[in-house]
């Protein structure tokens, strides 16, 4: 009798498909189970990384499955092309409106020759504010819509790679996968450079210059960090390099996140609306520091936790100034109790008391104009 091989309504000729289709199987558990391919962004992403080839599969499973995210794709696209063509025609029919009361009230203004001068003057000027004003709303939601767009990668990245690193598992610890070095090999062997966290792997190919991922708990900060040779790089570039108002949180390109230091430095700017470090301002209320007193920063190596110890104000502009930013690794005892001693000196709240040398630091700098060249920075000590 010829064997039967289904999985669920599905029927395969051979074992080999049919171990195929299981294999598809998991996969598109492991993506639904922790993306929300109803979300047309989401959807979106996942069939590029299909079609690119990030995502593959082995059988007609993943076929319908693919088939299935086109099929969102295809009807979102659809979606908002109605919705810009509504749009469009609600737009013209403004524009026609304005039009109209735009030549009404010049007609009403040809009584006199300095106020028809006048009222264009102010059409004018007005019409290059709106421009202006379109530009700036329009780059803002850009860099926003840029940063939703990381975050989704990110998300995506760590379901693609806790499930490339699960398989990676399950094979290590298949019968007769595990050898047992020779003494030749033991003595050859040699310091690796630390391996990228699972989760950042597939951002890290995509964008080298990734250091590492920085949360706040209930804040507008969760962000990638970057680091490159040129610290003003990235004061006006986004992730992808593209121009930005806001740029993109940076660290100090001395700061060495391979190897337990003294001090990472991340800068970013202070937006009014709340992007990059823009929220930091709302440490200077004691209630919100205790109450956000906690700071997640992953490198690509390693996840670190941090508690904040001092919130600081400095002018950075005068002369003889403390460049708390210069402390990057310290050279003695000193160097260590000069940076505590200018810390408190210039903080608005301290609980630097149990800081100690060998503790790992973490500096957050940004702008404050409470005076010229004034600085908000925020050290935190590391916790785990």
């Amino acid at each position: 009798m010829e064997e039967t091989y289904r999985l669920g309504k599905h029927e395969f000729a051979t074992r080999e498909e049919w171990e195929a289709a299981k294999r598809d199987l998991e996969k598109i558990e492991t993506i639904v189970d922790h993306l929300d391919i109803d979300d047309p962004e989401i959807a979106k992403d996942i069939y590029h990384f299909i079609r690119e080839g990030k995502v593959a599969f082995e059988s007609k499973l993943g076929t319908i499955f693919f088939c299935d995210i086109s099929d969102r794709v295809a009807q979102n696209f659809e979606y908002k092309l109605k919705k810009s063509k509504k749009m469009h025609q609600k737009k013209q029919q403004k524009a026609i409106e304005q039009q109209k009361e735009e030549q009404q009230k010049l007609k009403e203004s040809q009584q006199s020759m300095m106020f028809k001068f006048l009222g264009i003057a102010c059409v004018a000027l007005s019409l290059v504010c709106i421009l202006f004003y379109g530009i700036s709303v329009f780059r803002e939601r850009s860099a926003a819509k840029k940063l939703e767009e990381v975050q989704r990668q990110k998300n995506i990245s760590q379901a693609l790679d806790w499930y490339a690193d699960r398989i990676r598992d399950d094979t290590n610890e298949s019968p007769g996968s595990i050898q047992q070095a020779g003494p030749a090999e033991v003595e050859t062997e040699t310091i690796k450079p630390p391996e990228v966290l699972p989760e950042y792997t597939t951002m890290h190919n995509q964008y080298p210059e990734l250091a590492g991922w920085i949360y706040i708990d209930d804040t507008m900060v969760d962000l990638p960090v970057m680091q490159t040779t040129d610290n003003a790089y990235y004061l006006d570039k986004n992730i992808d390099g593209a121009e930005d108002v806001n740029g993109t949180l940076f660290m100090d390109c001395r700061n060495d996140f391979t190897k337990p230091g003294t001090n990472l430095i991340i800068y970013g700017h202070n937006m009014k609306s709340g992007a990059m470090f823009g929220g930091l301002k709302q440490y200077l209320d004691e209630d919100y520091l205790s109450a956000h007193d906690r700071i997640q920063f992953d490198t690509i190596y390693e996840k670190q936790n941090y508690r904040i110890v001092a919130v600081c104000l400095s002018d950075v502009g005068s002369e003889g100034a403390y460049r708390y930013y210069n402390y990057i690794e310290a050279q003695s005892d000193e160097d260590f109790a000069a940076f505590l001693e200018n810390v408190r000196n210039c903080a608005v709240y301290d609980r630097t008391q149990d800081v100690m040398r060998s503790d790992s630091l973490l500096t957050l700098s940004t702008c404050n104009n409470y005076v010229e060249d004034g600085r908000l920075f925020i050290v935190a000590k590391k916790i785990q």
